[in-house]
């Protein structure tokens, strides 16, 4: 296949999202190949990888994956990169989990300042959705997607040592924020390096995004477990250890098992590969997102400063970028320049639905999880162990749900799929809005815990089918970077929003004693994230109409 920058796009590709038309003008088609012509389309709406054929994976009677090099791996490598893959994504958010449950620990033994308490959390957020654009476009276009992810999950397995080690409040900031960006490193080249390994769509494709989107959210609740464990036994300084020897074995592994493939054929010079990337609009979106997830840290802090002069300042400057950018895109597609995000993307309701379904669905799972985590040790009394130990089956249907999807994604409508699991999760807020103080926990908190992981795991996988379909392979990398950054941004704004709620609810609370004042802010955080959910419901029903199903392998 000829190769194209990291921020063009083939012109079968943008047919099959509805991004261009027939009648298109020359200067809005940044990449027209006879290969990219003749690319067929599936039925359901998205191009088929160009090494897609009938005879590959299992279920084409052959029973080793053949790479879109075209060759063959072995069952172990086969199952080798996907435990490599889903095991960083997993560590990603595991970390997080165990931040959630041992940050009053955490605090007390480095002497972190009560109002810098959540700070670790925002600024690991913060980081990763600055630099996620920027390192998507250079696995695209200068590094390559294998020599991007190695580096950053080695990056991570040491800064998450150094974690470990670290004795002040500001080494932990500082720690989690090269975290943050080392992860960053990670994220963007997933999709492409599945893709890479199994270009034939089917059994092999299908699990592996299904085992990736098991990572993010099974990784967060287990963590929550694992931390209050090690907590309140041995000390959270281990769970971070144990997390690294984890990360340094499947990082040694990846160098085997992960598939390389030349960014460019023949000899371009560096210079050239650089140029071809969109710095400007690089830099504009990740400023603007940077500045914007800076200031709602700073609001998890206290819902007061909002209206400080420099954070109003910083916000204004970051809604002034975000409204430029789409600008900036227009500009540089009109003129047959390298466009980072070209307009055209959003008009596909499919692509632009997923986008919109991840900020609220991340949004509102990391929000039931932080304030659940809250009501059973703030509110309950329960300790950082007894409260871990009740998050349990939060990341056993998590695991059957990835399991179930896995096999369903082929067979059943994205719209169905999506919507069935989003309607199932409007549940646990709603539980855990209306529950008594001291109610026992298997009336309401369990089943809260129990549901609520079923849309964001159902909604993961099938996202990243959906990008892996719908973008060429030299657009992977720069696609799993939006999908990321969209996740990553929703995380920051939920958390934000809902602390925001949750401490003016609490602060204006006319309740006889804090802990009933506290309760009463906590139920708006859990009303707020029940609106959230709502959302996720419509946006599937509607957004994915025409989405087909996914991942099935081609006749």
């Amino acid at each position: 296949m000829a190769s194209t920058s990291a921020s063009t796009i083939e012109l079968a590709p943008m047919h099959a999202l509805g991004l261009v038309s027939s009648d298109a003008p020359k200067a809005d088609i940044l990449s027209i190949t006879p290969a990219a012509a003749a690319k067929p389309i599936a039925s359901t709406g998205f191009p088929l990888s160009p090494t897609s054929t009938s005879a590959g994976g299992i279920e084409g009677g052959d029973s080793n994956p053949t790479t879109a090099t075209g060759d063959k791996i072995s069952k172990v490598r086969g199952i080798t990169v996907i435990a490599t893959l889903a095991g960083i994504s997993f560590l990603n958010t595991m970390g997080s989990g165990i931040l959630v449950s041992a940050i009053p620990q955490i605090a007390r033994d480095v002497h972190l300042q009560r109002g810098l308490e959540l700070w670790p959390a925002a600024v690991y957020a913060l980081a990763a959705g600055c630099l996620l654009l920027i390192f998507g476009a250079l696995a695209d276009s200068v590094v390559g997607a294998k020599p991007m992810w190695v580096t950053g999950s080695y990056l991570f397995c040491a800064f998450t040592v150094a974690l470990g080690f670290a004795q002040t409040g500001p080494q932990v900031i500082a720690l989690r924020t090269l975290l943050g960006a080392s992860i960053a490193m990670c994220l963007p080249t997933a999709v492409g390096l599945i893709t890479l390994t199994f270009p034939q769509k089917g059994t092999w494709r299908n699990v592996a995004f299904a085992m990736n989107g098991m990572g993010q959210p099974l990784g967060f609740a287990l963590g929550l477990v694992l931390g209050g464990i090690f907590t309140d036994t041995i000390g959270w300084r281990w769970a971070y250890y144990m997390m690294a020897g984890i990360n340094f074995v499947l990082s040694t592994a990846s160098i085997w098992s992960l598939p390389h493939k030349p960014v460019r054929t023949g000899e371009t010079k560096l210079a050239t590969r650089l140029a071809e990337i969109d710095w400007v609009g690089a830099v504009m979106l990740s400023a603007a997102l940077g500045l914007l997830m800076y200031v709602l840290a700073m609001t998890t802090s206290s819902y007061l400063s909002i209206g400080y002069a420099q954070n109003a300042a910083l916000l204004a400057v970051s809604l002034a970028l975000l409204i430029a950018f789409p600008f900036w895109m227009h500009w540089q597609t009109r003129k047959g320049r390298p466009a980072l995000i070209p307009n055209r993307l959003w008009r596909n309701a499919t692509f632009t639905s997923v986008c919109i379904n991840v900020f609220f669905c991340w949004a509102a799972l990391d929000g039931l999880e932080y304030f659940t985590t809250l009501y059973l040790q703030e509110v309950e009394g329960l300790s950082a162990l007894q409260s871990s130990l009740r998050f349990i089956p939060h990341p056993i249907l998590g695991a059957l749900t990835n399991i179930a999807t896995a096999y369903l994604i082929s067979r059943v409508k994205v719209q169905t799929l999506t919507t069935v699991s989003g309607v199932v999760t409007i549940v646990p807020p709603i539980l855990m809005a209306t529950i008594s103080v001291g109610e026992n926990y298997w009336f309401a908190p369990f089943w809260a815990l129990l549901l609520s992981p079923m849309n964001p795991d159902v909604l993961f996988t099938a996202s990243n089918l959906v990008i892996s379909e719908a973008f060429p392979p030299e657009l992977q990398s720069l696609a799993g970077g939006v999908f990321n950054e969209v996740a990553q941004f929703g995380n920051s704004v939920g958390l934000a929003v809902t602390a925001a709620i949750a401490a003016s609810v609490t602060e204006h609370s006319h309740a006889a004693d804090s802990k009933a004042a506290l309760m009463e802010g906590y139920r708006a955080a859990f009303w707020t994230i029940f609106a959230a959910t709502g959302l996720v419901v419509i946006v599937s029903y509607v957004g994915f109409r025409k989405g087909g199903t996914v991942g099935k392998k081609n006749d």
